[in-house]
């Protein structure tokens, strides 16, 4: 089981980062390897994308499933492979450091049940851990972005 988690500093109120992960469209793109998602409704979309595993580049679909909206602070999701054999569930957490600066933590915990995610488990893991990075800082920046 692949688990990545990471804090970053936005410089934006805690509503601003509510406003935007409360928002799929906004953050779904910054997806490393972002191809396309579907909207289907309030609490279910699906995503395309490609991650590169090891050497191998594995183009991705998944369900994911908003179980909770704790506004202002929380969104918490599953994840169902529908092309791949896993799951997994995340969240965004953002607490407020002052008014304008907000502690925002990415996670993301994915298991695989495919025979090459077992086979290549240490790179699995590390895959987990930078896509949970690159995406937290990737939606920090771009929050920055548009509350400035």
């Amino acid at each position: 089981m692949g688990t990545g988690i990471h804090q970053v500093h936005v410089c934006a109120s805690r509503s601003d980062v509510w406003s935007f992960i409360r928002d799929l469209n906004a953050w779904a793109p910054l997806v490393p390897g972002y191809k396309e998602h579907s909207i289907i409704s309030d609490t279910q979309s699906t995503w395309k994308f490609i991650v590169h595993y090891g050497m191998l580049t594995k183009k991705i679909h998944v369900q994911v499933l908003i179980t909770e909206w704790t506004a202002p602070s929380e969104v918490k999701f599953t994840l169902d492979g529908i092309n791949q054999r896993f799951t997994g569930k995340g969240y965004f957490n953002a607490v407020e450091v002052n008014p304008v600066v907000t502690e925002m933590t990415g996670s993301l915990t994915i298991q695989s049940t495919s025979p090459m995610a077992k086979l290549l488990q240490s790179t699995f893991d590390k895959m987990v851990v930078d896509l949970t990075r690159e995406l937290t800082i990737a939606v920090g920046e771009a929050i920055e972005r548009e509350s400035s």
